[in-house]
């Protein structure tokens, strides 16, 4: 009888426990059990993308690929015909002005391996 007293109030207790946590009183809380064993965590990867900056007064393009990255590619086209095509090592900055390649409309194309990282159109008129 004791066994049967005490187990009717641990229900009871749990259930208030789960209402009084649960302020509405009419949702249910759910509370998932903790990860079994070889629960692995996942690695998370430092990607570091080149950073590129355009700036329309100067005509001037700056490229800069981190020191930890990958190796990266710049390619300019001027009225769809390329006229840079420059590949990179990790670490190096570079410096283009588009006023010098003539008047046009620009496509630049900055990637790191087979990702393009930064992509503009621009047009430079003077």
């Amino acid at each position: 009888m004791n066994k049967k007293i005490l187990l009717a109030i641990g229900m009871l207790m749990t259930e208030t426990t789960v209402e009084a946590l649960n302020q509405s009183g009419s949702d249910p809380i759910w509370i998932p059990p903790p990860p079994k064993g070889n629960s692995q965590k996942s690695k998370v990867q430092n990607y570091s993308f080149a950073i590129a900056t355009y700036n329309a007064s100067t005509t001037a393009l700056t490229v800069k690929f981190p020191a930890n990255g990958q190796n990266g590619k710049v390619e300019i086209y001027r009225n769809g015909v390329k006229v840079v095509n420059t590949m990179a090592t990790a670490g190096v900055n570079l410096s283009f002005v588009l006023r010098i390649y003539g008047k046009g409309n620009y496509t630049i194309i900055v990637s790191q391996g087979n990702t393009v990282v930064y992509s503009n159109n621009v047009e430079v008129k003077n």
